[in-house]
């Protein structure tokens, strides 16, 4: 009686092994081909330059792991932000086999949808989402849903927020009053953080009056960050601001 009853432990832990075994293989071949692309997502991050052509190939590493991992939403993600790194260099050099803009944002745009399903709770996915949207030729006014879902979702989340914040800057016309105070709510918190300041500063370049004049009122009560904003503008673009 012992004996079967240890037999059947054996059985089980067998098969409770193959199970974790096959389970892991898709991870382990998903990863494993994105091994070689450390770099890519180092710059995906930081914002480091990347050539063309090590993109294209990085694509399509990420293009083999979502065989293996189909609703990883990491792998979408970070598949569709090449994407859109892609659509800017589509063209460059002369010859490059880069498909056109259109294509690579029409892929971005697949992908963060894709990736959306996969984690509907990460607001970093659905701000970008509708930024690429945007860059893809959608109007503002129809990607207000997913500016909703991304401050629901995480209201406090650096990542998303300068998104949304750039987002609601340059449409600002167009946008919803809440979503024009939860962006300017969230100014101070990522002006505190200096490797934000150039993306800040690019969207108050590109925005129109009333958003700059909303965006300094942030600052009423501390002259010398202003003063700070201000030199860094003139840094960038001179006295036509």
């Amino acid at each position: 009686m012992r004996d079967k009853g240890l037999y059947g432990v054996i059985v089980l832990a067998a098969l409770l092994g193959g199970a974790l075994v096959s389970l892991s293989v898709p991870r382990i071949a998903a990863y494993g081909a994105l091994s070689g692309f450390g770099d890519v997502r180092s710059a995906l991050d930081d914002g480091g330059a990347v050539e063309p052509l090590r993109l294209d190939a990085a694509y399509l590493a990420f293009e083999v792991a979502e065989i293996w991992l189909p609703d990883d939403a990491a792998i979408l993600r970070d598949k569709a932000r090449i994407a859109r790194r892609l659509s800017r260099l589509a063209g460059k050099p002369a010859g490059s086999p880069v498909p056109d803009a259109a294509t690579w944002r029409a892929r971005a745009v697949r992908d963060l949808t894709e990736a959306a399903v996969a984690s509907p709770a990460n607001a970093f996915i659905w701000a970008l989402l509708a930024d690429a949207k945007l860059e893809a030729g959608a109007a503002a006014k129809d990607v207000l849903a997913e500016l909703h879902l991304a401050r629901l979702t995480g209201p406090y989340r650096a990542s998303a927020l300068v998104l949304e914040h750039g987002i609601v800057m340059r449409h600002w016309e167009v946008m919803p009053e809440e979503m024009r105070t939860h962006a300017m709510a969230s100014t101070r918190l990522l002006w505190g953080r200096y490797t934000l300041w150039p993306v800040l500063l690019s969207s108050y370049i590109d925005a129109g009056l009333q958003a700059r004049m909303a965006f300094r009122n942030e600052f009423s009560d501390t002259p010398s960050t202003l003063e700070q904003i201000d030199r860094l503008l003139w840094r960038e673009i001179g006295p036509e601001r």
